[in-house]
């Protein structure tokens, strides 16, 4: 990465000034006039050499000599270094983009290269809500990403399919048995089993003699009951059907589908041997970690009623999932804020319980709500917002705002809601904004695929062939700065990519690609192409399929497809 080189020349640089192991920044600068890296190293140094930034400055630009790379360097107060990078070294690396040849720095999260990515997290008989949505958009982009870097990624999915929840639903239905004939469709049984748990919840709320018989079915369900099992196996699989078609619709797949159930018997186990330990300890008829002494909170592992919770089942989770697959460096838990003080507490008594296969492994990667006007959303109160209502209201206003056909609504909806979440920083709370969503006007995915839509035209046009971008003979003569931008700007994509990995952040990558499809769409009306003289539109055509390649690379990362025509 020339990040690195740079690095290392400017390191070189100060050690003949008399500076040893200096920590450089190198960052992109705001503003494009200023190079394509920028240093404020001579500031960080300069009292301790008791010398003027400004001075400090020029003597590290003098030390650093002249190479290939570098086209130009300049000094600017109060002691900043701009390096410009040199034109025949921006459009060698944008051939290789074009030809498919991207190499991305690598970014490792551990010796072996082999992480888990464990992501979803729908619990059965509920319904499968916006918030989803956006876990499954981070967990998806942030997997490839990952993979993209150098990385094995192995894909998990942790679902709920026993507990109170799921007692709640049973609770309705086995008072509406008879209603079950009638379920035709996949829907129907969906809408159905929706129905039921926010009845079953208002039950259990309001109804003393209903509270009682939902903790019986729990109990049932637990110990795998006749009397309900098969009920539960058959109303669990239509939520996993209907799973798996969400999964299909938004390109996810999964290697390994870990449930709640598998893991209550195991991690009882596990919590009594902690016990004999003195690992965990006795409160009140539970089992509890006292998280005190380790600075932490103080959680159940198992309640009164000797039933593991959520903590006691993790502990059986961590084993099959550093067991099932070998040795991973890292498995990281897409999953909300509220559970830190959870991640945190489990991941401790792990390490407890074994420290060379646990500690710094396993990591609690945050994401914020999508938030509805009236709050948080909480099916048990009848207010969520169904994640496939979501796609297919998007897909329905594509229709009519792009008259185009079924397939790339499709395609396009689904970019535009992922996006939407992308976009944003994983700390950020969303308000889902349908208009916002399929605008080709803001910063959406409808915009950068009717970039894209664009460059794909142009290219048709001349019947664009990879040879084109042999026959560029000399450097043009860039004094338009349109298209010097646009250069400088594409060679930035697998740094961008690489900070997004470091990161664990997508949207680096969905707010470079809106920053690229404005440029183009800036040089497209100021610079002609076509009818250019023969080297320049060799060169601008270069760019034009470069950008159309690093938007194509740069919507597959986030989770997306592209289309031909919009």
């Amino acid at each position: 990465m020339i990040k690195k080189q740079l690095i290392k020349k400017i390191n070189t640089a100060l050690v003949n000034i008399g500076i040893n192991n200096c920590e450089v920044n190198l960052d992109h600068p705001a503003n494009n006039k200023f190079g394509d890296y920028t240093t404020n190293v001579s500031l960080r140094y300069a009292g301790k050499l008791k010398k003027n930034p400004l001075q400090l400055a020029y003597e590290i630009a003098k030390k650093l000599g002249h190479d290939d790379l570098i086209e130009k360097v300049e000094v600017v107060k109060p002691g900043f270094i701009n390096f410009f990078l040199n034109k025949e070294y921006l459009i060698n690396q944008i051939q290789k983009i074009v030809t498919g040849k991207i190499n991305y720095p690598t970014y490792y999260l551990g010796t072996t290269k082999k992480v888990m990515v464990e992501f979803a997290h729908p619990n059965t008989h509920k319904i499968f809500h916006i918030g989803h949505l956006r876990n499954i958009s981070t967990g998806e982009s942030i997997v490839r990403i990952l993979e993209a870097t150098g990385n094995k990624v192995i894909r998990t999915n942790y679902q709920g399919d026993v507990g109170l929840h799921i007692a709640k639903c049973l609770y309705k239905i086995t008072n509406h048995k008879s209603q079950i004939t009638n379920l035709n469709t996949l829907k129907e049984k969906i809408e159905f089993i929706g129905k039921m748990y926010m009845e079953g919840s208002q039950a259990y709320e309001t109804d003393a003699k209903a509270k009682e018989e939902i903790l019986e079915i729990n109990r049932q369900i637990y110990e795998k009951d006749p009397e309900i099992a098969n009920l539960w196996i058959e109303t669990r699989q239509w939520s996993l059907d209907y799973f798996n078609g969400i999964y299909k619709r938004v390109y996810t797949y999964f290697d390994r589908f870990y449930f709640e159930s598998e893991m209550a018997k195991r991690g009882t186990t596990i919590v009594k041997e902690l016990l004999e330990k003195g690992l965990l300890e006795k409160s009140e008829n539970a089992i509890i970690f006292n998280g005190k002494k380790y600075g932490l909170d103080t959680r159940v592992f198992i309640n009164s009623l000797g039933f593991p919770t959520y903590e006691g089942k993790e502990l059986a989770l961590a084993e099959k999932e550093f067991g099932d697959f070998g040795e991973i460096d890292k498995c990281l838990h897409v999953v909300t804020p509220e559970q830190k003080s959870f991640f945190k507490v489990t991941f401790k008594v792990e390490e407890l319980l074994d420290e060379k296969k646990y500690k710094n492994k396993q990591y609690h990667l945050v994401y914020e709500w999508v938030k509805l006007k009236s709050g948080k959303m909480a099916s048990r109160l009848g207010n969520i917002i169904a994640g496939e209502w979501v796609l297919d209201e998007v897909k329905k206003k594509i229709l009519k705002t792009f008259k185009c056909d079924q397939t790339t609504a499709e395609i396009i909806a689904i970019a535009a809601v992922k996006y939407s979440f992308l976009k944003n920083s994983l700390n950020s709370i969303i308000a889902f904004d349908f208009d916002e969503s399929i605008s080709v006007e803001g910063n959406s995915a409808p915009y950068l695929l009717y970039t894209y839509v664009r460059t794909q035209s142009i290219l048709k046009k001349i019947s664009f062939d990879i040879s084109m971008i042999r026959n560029i003979k000399q450097i043009p003569n860039l004094t338009v700065e349109d298209d010097y931008l646009l250069l400088r700007m594409v060679h930035q994509y697998p740094e961008i990519v690489y900070n997004a990995a470091s990161n664990m952040a997508p949207n680096i990558i969905a707010n470079y690609l809106f920053n690229l499809a404005q440029q183009f769409n800036l040089f497209y009306e100021k610079c002609p192409i076509l009818k250019a003289d023969e080297n320049t539109k060799n060169f601008r055509l270069l760019l034009t399929k470069a950008v159309s390649q690093v938007i194509k690379n740069g919507l597959y990362l986030l989770g997306m497809k592209t289309v031909e025509k919009m």
